[in-house]
């Protein structure tokens, strides 16, 4: 008897993909959505063996954590650090004077806070983001270009869309997140946002990632969006795009060819 999936599709057909986005659910259900997202990616691995088609692949949603993924690509990026300790936070923040500290699991500008030298709150917000010190953040230096935007830059089969959506925090605010509120503004992609591009364009192929987002501000990578690689109809309806069909058309192109 062949396994079926929630849609019905038998366990012997070879004629179907499966765009793989496993990410459901709000950040604050912690150890339930990761668990759902684990399960997700083992069923699609069991899908793609019996000879299903996904993108992205099972394993690669698995490593490729959002935050983490980034700090592959050192040159890209800001100064950044990883850690669970309050101690390396404030030692980070004395050395860089202004902080973003973000947790690894969040999305959708989730919990995204600025601390600069002497805030009477950094304790608490230390305390709270790592939870006591059993839960790693990410620590990044201040980038001040975010006023003009964090721009999403959509990397599809290891090559970005020529526009990106410059998404442009309210007043007073220091992330843009579309569902935070931000504006999203479509412009060119920068000499520079290319030269990145072309930086993280390779591993994503070698790892089977053909559509993901870059978040860039100013002239520094911040994530790698593997599971929500949101904006397309943002940038289709303002440059008139259809970045969905032209996806599907260059998958089917690399990946049905002989």
């Amino acid at each position: 008897m062949g396994v079926r999936s929630r849609f019905g599709w038998p366990s012997d057909s070879k004629e179907f993909w499966v765009i793989a986005l496993p990410r459901k659910g709000s950040s604050a259900q912690g150890n339930l959505v990761r668990a759902l997202r684990l399960h997700a990616t083992l069923i699609l691995e069991q899908a793609q063996r019996q000879g299903a088609r996904v993108v992205n692949a099972p394993q690669a949603l698995r490593d490729a954590n959002e935050k983490h993924f980034a700090l592959e690509f050192p040159i890209c990026c800001s100064p950044s650090l990883v850690t669970r300790s309050q101690a390396d936070i404030r030692a980070f923040l004395e050395e860089q004077g202004d902080l973003i500290l973000k947790p690894l699991g969040g999305m959708g500008g989730f919990s995204i806070l600025r601390v600069r030298c002497q805030d009477p709150n950094l304790a608490v917000i230390a305390e709270t983001l790592t939870a006591n010190g059993t839960r790693y953040c990410l620590a990044q230096r201040f980038i001040p270009e975010i006023s003009q935007g964090d721009k999403r830059i959509l990397m599809v089969a290891g090559e970005p869309v020529p526009y990106a959506l410059a998404r442009i925090p309210q007043s007073g605010e220091t992330c843009g997140n579309l569902a935070a509120g931000g504006r999203g503004d479509g412009r060119p992609l920068s000499d520079r946002d290319r030269w990145i591009a072309a930086q993280v364009g390779p591993e994503l192929l070698r790892r089977d990632i053909y559509f993901v987002g870059l978040d860039v501000i100013g002239d520094w990578l911040t994530e790698i969006n593997v599971t929500s690689p949101t904006c397309i109809r943002e940038l289709d309806a303002q440059f008139g795009l259809d970045i969905a069909g032209d996806m599907l058309d260059r998958l089917a192109e690399r990946l049905l060819s002989p």
